[in-house]
């Protein structure tokens, strides 16, 4: 268990980034990353002087724990001062409770209802649960009635922190994607050419191509989240990998989407007229038979729009190919040693590192799997 965790009653505070798609397709590469480093350099000083521990980052999402609600209520205030004059705008929401703590971090229904909050706000926004108000006196708090969280029965109160006039609370689409175990790293240039696309060509179906062990998953799941803010329906994830019949392609999707049968009608009933995205991992080896049953699904549902991932095309109508090539070389050594350093602290950049790297083609899973053999290797 992690010795600075903040135990007992303790104020989460959840952060995320409005409008990552435009603003990655309005910067460009090298402008994201910039924005999105300061950004996070902002938001750690503030967590830090409040006494805020990072639990988790995912992508340009952040969940801090903080022993009291005016040291959170204090960072979030602060964070979003400070960003206030630059291009990236800030979602956070505030929630107290007395979780559970874990080997790694906490569980309970406390992390998933400050995730809640969180969603529902507005970039600039600060939004605060109950209990968090409750422990926040002579700070300047607004009602904003009752809202539904999703997952959860009735609805709850919900406060806005600090200034500010913004539209009624957002009413998000599900995210239900794998959370990696580690942070993802590097392929700013990929992720703003799959945003280009996505924006400039609206692909009813964008596919990740590439060869095994470039990553393919991995990259698909952090481009999903920055796309979900445009689904209003749903984002989902569909893994293929245990399927092993072309013929039950729509059922895997229908099981998925809750739909009524596996006929593209049917599907399409589900998803109505609300936007929806899908993530299609790992549909190589069901190919060419698959297909066929997913171009009829795209026909049949206007709101759809699938990403996919496959060492081939689909060659569907309708699709937009997006080739994914191995890593840069300084991102590839920086992968390393991110990996190398999780099971040998003393791990170093040294010109070694970069042989290994360009040895193994600069794949991200041949990378990995070598970075946890060095706990193996003599200083």
């Amino acid at each position: 268990m992690r010795a600075d965790l903040p135990t007992g009653t303790v104020t989460f505070l959840f952060t995320d980034i409005e409008g990552s798609t435009p603003l990655l397709h309005a910067l460009g590469a090298d402008g994201y990353a910039d924005a999105l480093a300061a950004h996070r350099r902002v938001l750690r000083e503030a967590f830090d002087l409040h006494g805020g521990v990072e639990i988790d980052t995912q992508g340009d999402a952040f969940f801090v724990a903080f022993p009291t609600a005016p040291g959170a209520a204090a960072a979030a205030l602060a964070a979003t001062a400070a960003l206030e004059a630059g291009p990236v705008r800030v979602r956070m929401g505030l929630h107290t409770g007395a979780p559970t703590v874990a080997h790694e971090g906490y569980v309970g229904v406390d992390v998933h209802r400050g995730a809640r909050v969180a969603a529902l706000a507005h970039g600039g926004q600060i939004l605060i649960s109950p209990p968090t108000a409750s422990l926040l006196d002579g700070e300047h708090l607004e009602d904003l009635g009752a809202h539904r969280l999703k997952d959860f029965d009735g609805a709850t109160r919900l406060f806005q922190l600090g200034g500010g006039t913004f539209p009624p609370l957002r009413t998000p689409g599900s995210v239900e994607l794998p959370t990696p175990p580690t942070r993802f790293l590097g392929r700013e240039r990929e992720l703003y050419d799959a945003v280009s696309s996505w924006v400039a060509h609206t692909p009813r179906v964008l596919t990740i191509v590439g060869p095994g062990g470039t990553g393919k998953t991995r990259f698909a799941i952090e481009l999903a989240r920055l796309l979900a803010d445009e689904a209003d329906g749903a984002t989902l994830f569909v893994p293929f990998a245990p399927v092993r019949d072309s013929s039950l392609v729509l059922q895997t999707i229908a099981d998925r989407l809750g739909a009524p049968s596996a006929e593209p009608s049917g599907i399409a009933a589900a998803v109505g007229e609300r936007r929806t995205h899908l993530v299609l991992d790992n549909l190589e080896h069901l190919l060419p038979g698959a297909a066929k049953p997913i171009a009829g699904l795209v026909a049949a549902s206007p709101s759809l729009r699938l990403l996919a991932t496959s060492r081939e095309p689909l060659r569907v109508q309708g699709e937009v190919e997006l080739e994914l090539p191995p890593l840069a070389d300084d991102e590839a050594v920086a992968l390393f040693l991110e990996r190398a350093r999780a099971v040998r602290a003393d791990a170093a950049e040294t010109p070694a590192v970069g042989q290994i790297c360009r040895r193994l083609d600069c794949l991200p899973l041949a990378l990995e799997l070598a970075a946890a053999r060095t706990k193996l290797l003599a200083p």
